[in-house]
């Protein structure tokens, strides 16, 4: 509890005394806080009012400051130096800090580039913590934005106007299917070979729109998706064991062709590139931490990423 007695001291008065301790003169005191020589007097009476004590005495050496004055001194510079540190918040230390991060991804996106994230993260900050959740098309909206530092999505996520996002890159959909697949020999697949075979669809939540009829346009109603799912591994390995096609983004399936057995072809209609984003909420953007984090993420997505944003 802070006395009556100090309550109506204000941080330039306070700041006075700490220069009156420091210089143990009036008129250089008063140089530093831009005041004249009366008004710094006037503050040095209010100051001694306040703590009940003379403070300083005048002696043919100079102002001694009394023994009050003294023990005031240190607690006194380092409030004033907190106070300063209010304006910008400490440096981020990544190696010392224990700091619980959390990271916001879709499903394909976390088995693309979370793992990568994560060995960077760990080697430059061993003892903070990586929390990944998935998110689905519609679910940012809906949630605060303290339950997030970065997230890592699709341009099918929908991005509430209270976040900021930049492009990391993009990547090219293929027809991924099993080595055994009927189609698996021939170079190139036509669209009626395409849509005679059924189709795995991954999907992200939300609605249940699928993103690339509109390319297929009037023959979208002749695709069948016999295989739904939204965990992108188990639909690679269900294709590599049937006769089922997926497309999708290559780089991830890349990664597993030799494990499940698959196989990528040119698509026979041409797909738009999908396109990957970092976004952040707009509320903790000068955080260091978050900082910090949000350059290691965009750093290593675009290091993967096939076709990465300048």
């Amino acid at each position: 509890m802070i006395p009556s007695s100090l309550q109506h001291l204000d941080l330039k008065s306070l700041t006075g005394l700490l220069y009156l301790l420091e210089e143990r003169n009036v008129g250089r005191a008063a140089d530093r806080l831009y005041l004249s020589q009366s008004a710094m007097s006037r503050l040095l009476n209010r100051l001694r009012d306040a703590f009940d004590d003379p403070l300083f005495i005048r002696t043919s050496k100079g102002m001694v400051p009394t023994s009050k004055a003294l023990a005031l001194e240190a607690p006194l510079k380092l409030m004033l130096e907190q106070m300063a540190g209010l304006e910008s918040p400490p440096d981020f230390q990544p190696q010392s800090s224990r700091r619980v991060f959390r990271l916001q991804t879709t499903h394909y996106q976390a088995q693309a580039y979370v793992p990568a994230i994560a060995e960077r993260f760990y080697q430059e900050a061993p003892f903070a913590s990586l929390e990944t959740t998935t998110i689905t098309e519609t679910s940012l909206v809906s949630q605060t934005e303290h339950s997030v530092d970065v997230v890592l999505c699709s341009e099918y996520i929908e991005i509430p106007n209270t976040y900021r996002k930049v492009l990391l890159g993009r990547e090219k959909f293929r027809c991924i299917m099993s080595n055994n697949h009927p189609l698996a020999k021939q170079d190139k697949i036509s669209l009626d070979e395409y849509l005679s075979f059924s189709h795995v669809l991954v999907s992200m939540g939300g609605t249940r729109r699928v993103v690339s009829d509109f390319v297929l346009a009037d023959r979208a109603h002749e695709r069948r998706f016999a295989f739904r799912t939204p965990y992108f591994l188990s639909a690679l390995e269900t294709v590599g064991r049937t006769s089922l096609l997926i497309s999708t983004s290559g780089l991830l399936a890349e990664r597993f062709c030799a494990q499940f057995n698959l196989t990528m072809k040119p698509l026979p209609v041409e797909f738009p590139d999908s396109k990957y984003f970092l976004s952040w909420p707009k509320s903790i953007e000068r955080d260091p931490a978050v900082e910090w984090f949000r350059k290691l993420t965009e750093e290593v997505a675009k290091g993967l990423i096939p076709y990465p944003e300048p």
